[in-house]
């Protein structure tokens, strides 16, 4: 099977992403029923808080202890996880939620369960990126 293009919404409200990114390199990110990464897959995060795709990430690791602790607002889980590792920063402006609305992104509640289905939606990321 070959590996699959997600898009994830990293919510700030509960951690600090962009800092674990910038300052290890990867972000912890839950494994569970709404999380089917596998090692090899590409996961796009839309930034809650900026609501723009920010950063490409690489699933490097699954079933690890999670390891981004002091960048949780709340009491971080203590669950078993994927690793995502940094590719590339975007900071251009062609990925805000306007924009992205205009090739197939729904937003809304449609965005907090990862997605890799929207062909038209993850084209248009990868073109930007």
């Amino acid at each position: 099977m070959r590996n699959r293009i997600w898009l994830a919404f990293a919510n700030k409200k509960k951690c600090r992403h962009a800092d674990a990114i910038h300052n290890l390199g990867f972000i912890s990110w839950k494994m569970g029923r709404n999380y089917h990464f596998a090692i090899g897959d590409i996961v796009y995060l839309f930034m809650s808080d900026e609501r723009c795709v920010r950063f490409k990430m690489l699933v490097t690791a699954a079933n690890c202890k999670r390891e981004d602790q002091p960048f949780w607002l709340e009491t971080p889980p203590n669950d078993i996880t994927y690793k995502l590792e940094l590719l590339e920063e975007y900071n251009g402006s062609k990925l805000s939620e306007q924009d992205l609305l205009k090739h197939g992104f729904k937003g809304g509640y449609a965005i907090e369960k990862p997605c890799c289905n929207n062909r038209e939606l993850i084209d248009y990321i990868k073109l930007i990126f």
